[in-house]
């Protein structure tokens, strides 16, 4: 019966430090001119509010205690939501969580403290990464930099924190590590709208990345007298042309157009060549822009909706600006997705390489 009675109150004891470690107790202060206002504390699932705890402020502090709640961020706010007058966002994880509400609300938690810690560390060492100019120990810093955010990520995969930094870094195009992450959340998380939105982004990438080395896809768009051009009809005529695909509603495509037009000027001579494709289903918004504009190279326009469809299916367009590089043969060099930067620098490295290698037009 003793050996009974040992294993009930360990039994007890685990269940009252269970708990004791899966309850959170937010500590809370804001002015003293807020006195007598409600607080409240919002907990969510998805867009869809969960659960609503009120309080009112008493002597410039208020709280809340609850069982921990992490599988989306919670809420707290001082005015109705959503016109709230003050609002901190919190991680309800078990423990005491500190939160001063005022214009910039501060909130401490292991959590949220092991959170700041990253972000800092981050930035240190992609600062680090952005001024290095030796090569290998540039490409060392940039390894540490993805390394680290999955150790981090790994560490919370199964909390909000770490699932919606892994949501956030498929904006990284070289992170080597999403796959891996993915796999180890679990199915609740897969069936998320905002995981299978950032997933199917990510397999299109991941589509558009295995371009690289394939020929060209060739279509047929109209040029600005209406007469039916193809992309095959240009293919040949430069060592490197690069396929611009924009739009006139894109302000980004627009706003990167001088760059281009500096480095077709810088590039030339080297036997470089642009072909502007526009994604417009109106003829007449494309023609107006191409008015206004100095045309240093040829520009087509899609023929009808169907064929931007088809056109972003196959060469994996996510969104403009776009480009696509093709050499000579029609091989696709490289694929530019994230503005004129990337393309300088790659253009930098394939005339280094080629040891500045140039052919004039009409040469070939």
């Amino acid at each position: 019966m003793g050996n009974k009675y040992v294993l009930l109150l360990v039994l007890l004891c685990s269940f009252k430090l269970y708990a004791q470690d899966s309850r959170f107790k937010v500590i809370g202060t804001v002015d003293t001119k807020y006195n007598d206002s409600l607080i409240t504390l919002f907990t969510f699932t998805g867009d869809i509010v969960r659960t609503v705890d009120s309080t009112y402020v008493k002597n410039g502090r208020f709280g809340f205690e609850g069982w921990e709640y992490l599988y989306e961020k919670s809420l707290i706010s001082l005015g109705n939501y959503p016109d709230t007058v003050l609002s901190a966002e919190v991680f309800l994880e078990g423990g005491n969580i500190s939160v001063e509400l005022k214009e910039m609300s501060s909130v401490h938690s292991p959590l949220m403290d092991d959170y700041k810690i990253f972000q800092d560390s981050c930035r240190v060492l992609w600062k680090q990464f952005s001024i290095e100019k030796d090569i290998v120990l540039k490409k060392k810093l940039y390894d540490q930099f993805f390394f680290y955010r999955y150790i981090f990520k790994k560490k919370h995969i199964h909390n909000v924190l770490g699932r919606s930094i892994f949501l956030d870094d498929v904006s990284y195009s070289d992170d080597p590590y999403f796959a891996q992450l993915y796999e180890m959340l679990s199915d609740r998380d897969r069936s998320r709208e905002d995981v299978k939105v950032q997933y199917e982004y990510w397999e299109k990438r991941n589509r558009r990345l295995q371009l690289k080395g394939r020929q060209f896809i060739d279509f047929t768009l109209v040029d600005s007298l209406g007469k039916e051009k193809k992309i095959s009809d240009y293919i040949g005529k430069y060592k490197l042309l690069f396929l611009d695909f924009w739009a006139s509603w894109c302000a980004p495509c627009r706003a990167q157009e001088p760059h281009l037009f500096r480095l077709y000027q810088k590039y030339r001579d080297k036997d470089f060549g642009i072909l502007g494709i526009s994604l417009d289903a109106s003829k007449t918004s494309w023609l107006s822009i191409l008015q206004k504009k100095e045309n240093l190279w040829p520009n087509l326009c899609i023929i009808n909706k169907e064929d931007e469809k088809c056109i972003r299916e196959l060469y994996c367009i996510t969104g403009i600006p776009f480009g696509v590089l093709i050499d000579k043969s029609g091989k696709i060099v490289d694929v530019v997705n994230v503005g004129w930067q990337h393309l300088e620098m790659i253009l930098n490295e394939y005339y280094k390489a080629n040891n500045g290698d140039s052919c004039k037009n009409g040469d070939l």
